[in-house]
């Protein structure tokens, strides 16, 4: 036997099957984002790709699974800027107004986002414990970098850390709220880049 023939190769995605997951997750954000989890179906969903019901399940399993796949999707372009290795505060502006900028390139999502927090008051939406989650890890996160801020003399040495993460936090939730109800008079990024500016300036130490 040859070395070729004894030899298994191990099996990889196929360039296809990752189109088309794709797709489908891009299909199902704009759906959820339209009418939410409760109302969305993988029938519909699956009828927007052009596949059967069971080809949606293939991939994901389940409504919950997909929704969840959505999520993961959305908050890839967070990750990239890691808000948690920021090494000041100053940096860690940059870092959120960077992933928002990020995030609203892709207008599904941004809509997607803000349907979340609607969905998250509903009982049985897996919105509820994302959101949660996603709230105390970003207070556990980014609250320590606000506390070496203020350690170091970047920040006034009143400040409550937990609080400006809070309002750090809230401004990008509002924002993200009245640009998806009314895109035509807000500008996002720059709408949030002033605010987040403007709320590290009412705290940051001057020379």
């Amino acid at each position: 036997m040859s070395t070729s023939e004894s030899k298994v190769p191990a099996k990889t995605p196929r360039p296809s099957g990752l189109k088309r997951q794709r797709r489908i997750i891009e299909v199902a954000a704009e759906h959820f984002a339209r009418v939410g989890y409760t109302r969305a179906t993988v029938a519909k969903i699956a009828a927007e790709v052009g596949v059967t019901d069971a080809g949606v399940l293939h991939h994901f399993g389940s409504k919950e699974n997909l929704f969840n796949a959505v999520v993961a999707h959305r908050e890839d372009a967070y990750a990239r800027h890691d808000p948690s290795a920021a090494t000041s505060v100053r940096d860690l502006m940059d870092r959120l107004i960077a992933g928002a900028a990020s995030a609203a390139d892709e207008p599904a999502l941004l809509r997607f986002r803000a349907v979340l927090s609607g969905e998250a008051l509903l009982e049985d939406s897996p919105a509820s414990g994302h959101l949660r989650h996603v709230l105390e890890t970003s207070l556990a996160t980014l609250v320590p970098i606000v506390q070496r801020g203020i350690d170091s003399g970047e920040l006034v040495a009143d400040t409550d850390p937990r609080q400006f993460v809070l309002e750090a936090l809230a401004l990008n939730e509002g924002v993200r709220g009245q640009v998806v109800v009314s895109p035509e008079v807000i500008d996002y990024i720059p709408v949030f880049t002033r605010s987040l500016n403007r709320l590290y300036a009412s705290v940051a130490r001057t020379a």
